[in-house]
């Protein structure tokens, strides 16, 4: 075991950093069943294409001692880093041992080994005598996720001349407590003697005892060197103790000592020191510990099994980290030996790092400008609802629920959990009845998940309303089944059979109706005409013809139901009407001009002609043959009148 001692005195000297806020997702609108939709919430994808979870990396980087082309390589590699199955550029980096003249570099060592990213440093704080000897902490965060707020930084004395710093956090576009978190980063006294680990208590009681001031359930991270022997330690007994800041130990709390607890160890990675600490790798004194918040698989959450200390193969117990081959990449030597070797040379400590699940971004678009809608409609407007957080693996993102209420015409909505896009949730709403003309409505989607970015929308929808079309055999008063006989003669060809169909009480404020399908045909009987028409002001005319031909003698019925919707706009409902056809076939000549069959030349057949007029290839009203309907077969018709 070494004396890691670096130890200074006390001072502040305050400066500061900022990052950028990650804008909210941008909203938009849709409808069930429009791909614009769907390329919208998409488009958020793309907008935020950063891999987001929350990787957060802790090292002693000894004053800058160590060799700088090694140290921007650890940076590249702890965002490079693939050990738990995937790999993401740190979004928080605590720092001990920086100086105020190191820091410009180390800015630079970070931003060159992580170029793809802006990195911005949080509050930065260094005493004289910490500049002259052992170095302060130092945050780096990324911009694109985090914002410092600036008021929350504090400076705790935590013995032998060292500040613990407190930062705080806030994930951009967040507006809750959830989206906070608290990091302390702190350097805790060196060396194994009893005065030594009394000095580190009573620094870990000055931490807890902040801690322990803020809000209930809050986020925090405690990381450092923290120059801690044991589990036996009064220090790592007091971070552990109860309180609103209790800490946990992502590695348990057993023993970290001895060859079989290696996989633990940051220090040191080297056995020969000069410029750095010597020692080999047999002590963990740079740790990660969280409170109960950051356990709870909501919001911010430990990804369990991920807290590694970077490089370290289990395998090099007080031995330099690069002696023989490491295996920290199993099956990938050379990487896992190059690792080793920028780690050796970098520091006498090797990185802590762990990955945290993070909340989502909310997305959701509804259609802006419905247009017509039906009122009284079902299932007819979509909110599509996402979570637009791009990660590197889907386990990375807490789950996102939400609650979706609509106003107004708009009915219905409720809750659910928006997933990872492409995929997306949706709701869907119903059109409140008895609402004519314009409206605007809102519908408010509140995430009720902690932490989420753009948790709130109040998006808006406008339309015109209008009443259901409203189908009937009669004009006068709503008739939906009805009776309909005919009369023809045997093989008499085909007689036609014309009922009329009307959208009862229809005006500008009503839909208009369309016909759509006939069923239960048969029995001889077939529908000419009249599918597809649309049905407003004036009736429209439903054609169904009778085949005579090798008919017996009797009477021929056939249950129809004709089935109609309104317009295709939203809200659109489906409306049915029932029609029995019934024809009677005589026997006796077949009358010439008898289109309806019933033995009788007159204006029902009159109008049947001209109903006709036209080409009109094979129809019986082409009494001529002639291929069309015309003043020809006019005056044959009124040659056949029997009145």
């Amino acid at each position: 075991m070494r004396d890691d001692s670096r130890d200074s005195t006390n001072g502040l000297w305050p400066t500061s950093g900022r990052g950028s806020i990650f804008g909210p997702v941008g909203e938009a609108s849709t409808r069930a069943a429009s791909g614009r939709l769907l390329i919208l919430l998409v488009s958020a994808l793309l907008t935020a294409s950063a891999h987001a979870q929350v990787r957060v990396m802790n090292w002693n980087v000894a004053r800058l001692n160590g060799d700088p082309v090694a140290i921007e390589d650890v940076f590249a590699a702890a965002a490079a880093d693939d050990q738990p199955g995937f790999a993401v550029a740190p979004a928080i980096i605590v720092l001990q041992e920086v100086t105020e003249s190191s820091r410009p570099a180390i800015e630079n060592l970070v931003q060159a080994g992580v170029p793809n990213y802006e990195y911005a440093t949080a509050t930065f704080t260094v005493g004289s005598s910490e500049n002259g000897s052992g170095g302060a902490q130092m945050l780096l965060y990324r911009a694109d996720l985090f914002e410092e707020i600036v008021s929350g930084h504090r400076d705790i004395a935590t013995g032998a001349g060292r500040n613990t710093d407190r930062w705080q956090l806030r994930l951009n576009g967040s507006t809750d407590d959830a989206g906070v978190i608290w990091v302390y980063g702190g350097h805790l006294k060196a060396s194994n003697s009893s005065s030594d680990a009394e000095t580190r208590r009573q620094g870990a009681v000055a931490i807890r005892a902040d801690a322990d001031s803020l809000p209930v359930g809050s986020n925090i991270i405690y990381a450092g060197d923290f120059n801690l022997y044991s589990n036996n330690e009064p220090a790592y007994a007091v971070f552990l103790s109860s309180g609103h800041g209790r800490a946990n130990d992502p590695y348990g709390t057993g023993s970290w000592g001895g060859s079989g607890n290696a996989i633990k160890h940051s220090q040191s990675p080297r056995l020969s020191g000069g410029s750095l600490v010597g020692g080999g790798m047999d002590d963990r004194f740079d740790f990660q510990l969280f409170t109960d918040a950051m356990l709870d698989e909501d919001s911010f959450s430990f990804m369990t099994e991920t807290c590694r200390s970077l490089g370290n193969d289990g395998n090099h117990y007080d031995i330099a980290i690069n002696t023989g081959n490491n295996s920290y990449y199993p099956g990938q030597v050379a990487r896992s030996n190059s690792l080793a070797d920028a780690l050796f040379e970098a520091s006498d400590h090797i990185p802590v790092m762990t990955d945290f699940r993070i909340p989502g971004i909310l997305s959701c678009v509804l259609e802006d400008s419905l247009g017509r809608v039906v009122s009284g409609g079902s299932d007819s407007v979509t909110l599509l609802v996402a979570n637009a957080r791009v990660v590197s693996t889907p386990d990375a993102s807490s789950p996102l629920e939400y609650v979706a209420i609509g106003d107004g015409i708009l009915v219905g909505g409720g809750s659910g959990i928006a997933p990872l896009l492409p995929s997306f949730d949706s709701q869907v709403f119903s059109l409140a009845e008895g609402m004519t003309g314009e409206f605007t409505s809102v519908v408010q989607v509140e995430a009720t998940s902690g932490g989420v970015s753009q948790p709130s929308y109040e998006l808006q929808t406008s339309g015109f309303a209008v009443r259901p079309a409203v189908p009937s055999w009669s004009g006068e008063s709503r008739v939906v089944d009805q009776v309909v006989q005919a009369e023809a003669q045997a093989d008499s060809g085909i007689i036609f059979i014309d009922v009329p169909v009307y959208n009862l009480g229809w005006d500008a404020m009503q839909s208009s109706l369309d016909i759509d399908a006939a069923s239960g045909l048969g029995n001889g009987y077939f529908l000419w005409e009249g599918l597809g028409i649309v049905v407003d002001a004036r009736p429209g005319i439903l054609r169904f013809g009778f085949n005579t031909d090798g008919a017996d003698e009797g009477e021929y019925v056939a249950d129809v139901i004709i089935q109609a919707t309104d317009e295709d706009i939203p809200g659109e409902t489906t409306h049915y009407l029932m029609v029995r056809l019934e024809t009677t076939v005589g026997g006796g000549d077949v009358v010439p001009g008898d289109f309806n069959g019933d033995g009788f030349v007159n204006g029902a057949d009159l109008g049947l002609l001209l109903g006709a007029w036209g080409r009109c290839a094979r129809c019986p009203e082409d009494l001529n043959g002639s291929g069309a309907v015309n003043g020809a077969d006019l005056g044959l018709l009124l040659g056949y009148w029997t009145g």
